[in-house]
């Protein structure tokens, strides 16, 4: 496919961008939008399948697919040594899981923090110790308005975003003499094959036709993605931007 033309300041080309959850939802959006925009990007994710979707709807030439299980410790240093030096990464994986806190069990509790916290945290850790992140890179973390609203039986999923939360401000204030930039995008309900799932629970369902604007699409949050991914937010760090179509705004 041709790509379209990108505004200079939003245009990643030259650049090479990691997606992770590639294979689906906001990391598929994520992931052709980079393309779009000029990058060569990198996909992981655990679905060989998905991934080559993915990559049959991206925009240019020289993308790569990496499947790993990035909870798994050995697949995850697997991935960052196999990589080239990357000027972004998107951290697009993540999944949730409903259930009240008296019903909640350890195997729930270790599912929401590997893949949601864990995972993330580690591969950074990785990425940096490697040295496989350029000068001026940009890290964009997908965590949840559930970081703060903290909605009924989301225990553990909003407190793994809201630990990756923390987890983002750090980093940027330790690697900013590199010019290192740590964001998360903040997502309400998003369209995407993780929010279906959630659609079949009574608990989820009474919160869906409460954005003002409407359901957001998982090409809204990769616009924001894109943005922190690219030059035009250069001066952007320790920030969070929520992209909710308004439904968090009677909790501020």
């Amino acid at each position: 496919m041709t790509s379209t033309q990108a505004p200079s300041a939003f245009s990643l080309e030259g650049k090479t961008i990691l997606v992770t959850g590639a294979s689906s939802g906001i990391g598929r959006a994520t992931a052709v939008l980079c393309s779009d925009m000029g990058a060569k990007v990198v996909l992981t994710g655990r679905d060989q399948p998905r991934l080559d979707e993915t990559l049959a709807s991206m925009f240019g030439e020289g993308h790569e697919i990496r499947v790993a299980d990035l909870t798994n410790m050995v697949a995850r240093n697997a991935l960052v040594d196999s990589l080239p030096a990357i000027d972004g990464c998107a951290f697009c994986a993540g999944a949730a899981e409903l259930v009240p806190v008296r019903m909640m069990s350890e195997r729930h509790f270790a599912a929401m923090m590997d893949i949601n916290f864990t995972a993330p945290v580690m591969l950074t850790q990785r990425l940096l110790y490697r040295k496989k992140l350029r000068d001026h890179a940009s890290l964009v973390y997908v965590t949840a308005i559930t970081d703060r609203s903290s909605p009924v039986a989301s225990a553990m999923y909003s407190s793994a975003k809201g630990a990756l939360t923390a987890f983002s401000r750090t980093v940027a204030l330790e690697h900013a003499k590199q010019g290192i930039r740590s964001n998360c995008v903040s997502p309400g309900y998003v369209d995407t094959p993780m929010l279906t799932k959630l659609k079949n629970t009574v608990l989820a369902v009474e919160k869906l036709d409460l954005t003002p604007l409407g359901s957001v699409a998982a090409s809204d949050v990769a616009n924001a993605m894109v943005y922190l991914l690219s030059p035009a937010s250069r001066w952007v760090t320790r920030s969070a931007l929520v992209i909710d179509g308004g439904l968090s705004l009677p909790m501020r």
